[in-house]
């Protein structure tokens, strides 16, 4: 496309959220920033805020000039600059090392405008973006291992097959979670979540609340048990919560010992718990993660959604800790098999049991998992959960092969597995008379309305 096309197009869309103008090449560091910490975009340098072109002169001088203002920026910003007759385009990349900032300060750019942004706002932007990471931080009260419980350190190193004269002062700094200045003994926030005689009196609102209903409406409680203690002793309570109040069958097979078998698997919601516990935002100090236990499924919520640099898309496929020293220690502690498997190890789980697959709600600010015991408590009618039982246990079929064993008619199978289909439930295979069936489990990432 000709540059005078690009301009013109460029002047009748006006300013936004990607584009910025600019009738001389003033005040461009901290646009910038602003673009960086944002989602990027592009500052022409020659237009007017009105749209007119006055052209700004496309020198290498000037080139040069703008090339050093991105270079001052810190960090560095590393823009590409394309030239339109006198009118020139700064493209500004989403930065990979947010928060960017320049002599003016922070920005961020939020629609038309770049604004600027007070202490707090900085803040939150730095933890937003995992620069600032809650259990990395020292605590400022906490300045000596008399605060932690030996016992629980001893088990760790046993644990670890450690040699008995490995000190645990050695042991705490040499995992990051301790740093030695002078005759103190800094404490990070991650030894004492884990190891701590009393986490709850620098963290009142690190800790699990679990409840039993008796119905959706969650008026009447049947059960309900706040946990608290260390992490570990938060992850073993809500278990355990969970495991006395599920439904549970038996099966004997060919006269052998009697099976017990969970409405939901155990390994599912041990993971569930455990990743609300580990990926959780420590920074909210005002709430803390639920486990609601209702007739047929659970939800598991914890505050804070998806970490920085983490998509939808991704969920599930790669590791991104918001918490780094409360993963690793839940790893060696062999909680976790392997980061970033766990939504894998828990929708496969599901699958092997005949159960839809788990629900990951991720919103701004909080994260939600649903387990369902059956496909009517994960909104499916009888008549479409009887599809996808027959799907599970055919592996793959036709509509014929379904009506053979299903009592309802043709026309109402195809609506019923057209709506399915639609839905992620069920994955049509083939086309025309070749068209046959299989099981999904249906959809595991529900994004936020």
């Amino acid at each position: 496309m000709a540059g005078r096309d690009v301009l013109k197009i460029v002047c009748a869309e006006g300013e936004g959220q990607k584009i910025e103008f600019k009738s001389k090449p003033s005040h461009l560091a901290s646009e910038m920033v602003a673009f960086a910490n944002a989602s990027g975009g592009s500052i022409f340098v020659g237009i007017t805020d009105d749209g007119q072109i006055v052209g700004a002169g496309a020198s290498n001088r000037l080139r040069s000039q703008i090339q050093d203002i991105a270079n001052n920026c810190d960090p560095r910003i590393p823009i590409g600059l394309t030239s339109y007759g006198p009118v020139i385009e700064i493209v500004v990349p989403e930065g990979k090392d947010k928060p960017y900032c320049c002599n003016e300060g922070f920005f961020l750019r939020i629609g038309p405008n770049s604004q600027h942004l007070s202490r707090d706002e900085i803040l939150r932007f730095a933890i937003r973006s995992n620069k600032v990471r809650f259990d990395e931080q020292f605590e400022p009260d906490a300045d000596s291992e008399d605060l932690l419980n030996r016992d629980k350190i001893e088990n760790f190193m046993r644990q670890r097959g450690l040699p008995e004269e490995t000190s645990s002062t050695d042991l705490l700094i040499n995992m990051g979670l301790a740093q030695k200045q002078k005759n103190r003994l800094l404490l990070t926030r991650a030894a004492l979540l884990f190891f701590g005689l009393e986490p709850q009196k620098y963290f009142p609102e690190t800790y699990v609340t679990c409840a039993l209903y008796a119905d959706e409406t969650r008026a009447d409680v049947l059960d309900r048990l706040d946990v608290k203690g260390t992490l570990v002793e938060q992850f073993t309570g809500a278990v355990g919560f969970i495991r006395r109040n599920l439904r549970v069958s038996y099966r004997i097979e060919k006269a052998g010992p009697r099976e017990e078998i969970l409405e939901i698997p155990e390994v599912v919601y041990r993971e569930a718990v455990l990743n609300a516990l580990t990926h959780r935002d420590y920074f909210a100090d005002t709430t803390h993660v639920y486990v609601h236990m209702h007739s047929g499924r659970m939800e598991i919520n914890n505050p804070g959604g998806l970490p920085d640099g983490l998509s939808l898309e991704e969920l599930g496929t790669r590791a991104v800790p918001r918490n780094r020293l409360i993963a690793d220690i839940f790893y060696r502690m062999g909680y976790v098999e392997r980061l970033g498997s766990g939504i894998f190890r828990m929708r496969a789980a599901m699958a092997e049991k005949t159960l839809p697959a788990p629900r990951f709600l991720p919103t701004v600010n909080a994260f939600r998992v649903e387990l369902y015991s059956s496909f009517v408590t994960a909104g499916l009618s009888p008549e479409e959960a009887n599809i996808c039982l027959l799907l599970s246990k055919k592996k793959t079929a036709t509509t014929q092969q379904l009506l053979s064993e299903l009592p309802i008619s043709k026309a109402t199978i195809n609506r019923r597995l057209g709506k399915l289909a639609k839905e992620g439930w069920v994955r049509v295979h083939g086309s025309g008379r070749g068209v046959f069936y299989s099981l999904e489990y249906g959809p595991s990432v529900i994004e936020p309305e």
